[in-house]
């Protein structure tokens, strides 16, 4: 029997089942970001983003779809992690003006909410980019009102806008450059593509729907708390860095990575599940213990804390927001930063950074959470330095929640967010500090040295896993076998005759010995330049370089 409108219950259940559905294939997605570094997150961010949307709307009753489609708004919004996410949550602020007041909807009116769905996204996206989930969604969009007036059932539309939209899908590469190199589709748009087949399922599946969302349900273990270490004294410490992260990949109950990184230190605690493994280790290579993990899949909410230096300081996250009970003091400026590495926050914290919110490469935070941080501040005005192209989009969103002066300093990388709040003046205007931010951030170049989780080919460049990458302003410039041969061929393309400063942060997992080694070879190739050396702790990348 086929379905002539959606009340409220089913659009419900599409929205619960399009979750399920976009979780049971975030690893295809996230294997599609064509960028071999550590940042296979679209996926990821989506599927988190999904569960947020759809968090107030389990065992409820609702009487229209409009009800439905608020809750699934507004919680998507607060979700929303990534570019991709805070794309979603637009597409599905659009779906809700489309649901308008209505009770039920017709294929006619579902295809009215996709236009305006994406008509929504093309809206919040400052520079639209073609080949991405824009161009799905807009054509997506453009074929169901092609389909109004012909009386279809709810199953035999959507039927018909999945064919369109897996064939947009296919033609992404066409408008990207990268994609077709790389030979996938977008990664958003296929994430797109599964939300309409969810949509789809929950149709087909009726009430049985109900029964398949506990079986994917995430366990309790993920917001487990973290170990509480005061009162520890450091001279007995024998491992330095408390190192938590989770592992999602498959048929993970049978992998080896216990008995990869049992011997790289002490306090360790090992839970698995199916598709789940949470981690907590105290190790001295905090990096070298990720790269071992990545090999089983993809890594989630990971925390890495310096114990001997910060054993008593946390770090501001949503429960030191919900507990504070005394409000911060009043000031006419104040800073939040996105970083990861325990070296980085420090040197935030000395620039005068008020809140640092923990993310970064494959650990973007959400738009809650820059809301949460800008509703906490003591200050009226509040400049946020996101530090990553993807997160930029989910701090911009946190901007229209809330009734302070809120500047988003477009920051790409951490050396763009230190050059931005160096440039920072208290005798100017918030506007005029905006402005002097902004120029400060084309004053340096980044240089970041990291490793390749696929094989893949960039240009000229055949990357295979586990080389070493050098890349200079977001651009892949070497792919070498060791780190030595990578910098110095980053350092080659990057270094202009006006540089005076080169800046090293070295990471988790490089010794300071090693960053000294490097530090004095590229003086010795570099004599004109004056470089300095810091610990910034940062997983992943082993070295972050900044130019000036």
């Amino acid at each position: 029997m086929s379905t002539q409108t959606i009340n409220g219950e089913l659009l419900a259940r599409m929205f619960r089942q399009a979750s399920i559905k976009l979780n049971q294939q975030r690893e295809h997605v996230d294997a599609l970001n064509v960028f071999p570094v550590p940042d296979g997150d679209t996926g990821t961010n989506m599927s988190l983003t999904m569960k947020s949307a759809t968090a107030d709307i389990a065992n409820r009753n609702f009487e229209t779809v409009e009800e439905v489609a608020k809750l699934v708004s507004k919680g998507s919004l607060m979700g929303a992690r990534g570019n991709s996410g805070v794309i979603l949550s637009q597409i599905f602020r659009g779906f809700y003006r489309g649901c308008g007041a209505k009770v039920v909807l017709t294929s006619d009116d579902f295809a009215d909410a996709l236009k305006l769905s994406a008509q929504t996204a093309y809206k919040a996206v400052l520079k639209p980019v073609e080949g991405t989930i824009l161009t799905v969604i807009r054509e997506a969009g453009d074929y169901a009102l092609t389909l109004k007036e012909r009386d279809l059932s709810i199953e035999g539309f959507l039927n018909l806008v999945i064919e369109q939209s897996e064939k947009t899908l296919a033609e992404t590469p066409k408008h990207l450059e990268a994609l077709r190199q790389a030979k996938v589709v977008d990664a958003g748009g296929m994430g797109l593509v599964y939300i309409l087949k969810g949509f789809r399922e929950a149709l087909t599946m009726g009430d049985a729907v109900e029964g398949h969302i506990d079986a994917f349900e995430v366990p309790s273990f993920i917001t487990g708390d973290r170990p509480n270490f005061e009162g520890l004294s450091t001279t007995d410490i024998h491992f330095g860095y408390c190192t938590e992260f989770i592992v999602r990949g498959k048929n993970l109950e049978e992998c080896h990575l216990k008995e990869d990184i049992v011997h790289m230190g002490d306090s360790m605690v090992y839970v698995p599940d199916e598709d789940l493994i949470k981690v907590h280790i105290h190790t001295n290579d905090p990096g070298l213990v990720l790269q071992k993990a990545l090999y089983y899949g993809e890594l989630l909410h990971i925390k890495i804390e310096n114990m001997r230096e910060q054993h008593q300081h946390v770090l501001v996250n949503q429960a030191e927001f919900e507990s504070a009970s005394v409000p911060e003091p009043s000031k006419p400026f104040a800073f939040i930063a996105v970083a990861m590495g325990d070296g980085i926050e420090a040197i935030f914290k000395d620039l005068k950074v008020d809140y640092i919110i923990q993310g970064g490469q494959t650990m973007n935070p959400s738009t809650e959470d820059f809301h949460l941080a800008i509703e906490k501040i003591g200050a009226d005005t509040v400049f946020i330095f996101p530090n990553n192209s993807n997160i930029i989009l989910a701090a911009t969103q946190a901007k229209q929640l809330t009734n302070k002066n809120v500047f988003v300093i477009p920051t790409k990388t951490i050396p763009q967010g230190i050059n931005s709040l160096l440039a920072f003046n208290a005798s100017l205007t918030s506007e005029e500090n905006y402005e002097e931010m902004l120029k400060a951030i084309h004053k340096v170049k980044t240089v970041q040295v990291t490793y390749a989780v696929r094989d893949t080919s960039m240009g000229d460049l055949v990357i295979s896993k586990n080389d070493i990458l050098g890349i200079v302003d977001g651009e892949i410039v070497a792919s070498e076998k060791n780190l030595q041969d990578a910098i110095s061929l980053c350092m080659q393309s990057a270094v202009e005759d006006s540089y005076e400063i080169a800046t090293l942060y070295y990471g988790a997992d490089v010794t300071e010995d090693d960053a000294q080694l490097m530090k004095e070879q590229l003086e010795t190739d570099y004599p004109d330049l004056e470089v300095e050396c810091y610990s910034g702790g940062q997983p992943l990348y082993y070295y972050i370089i900044a130019l000036e």
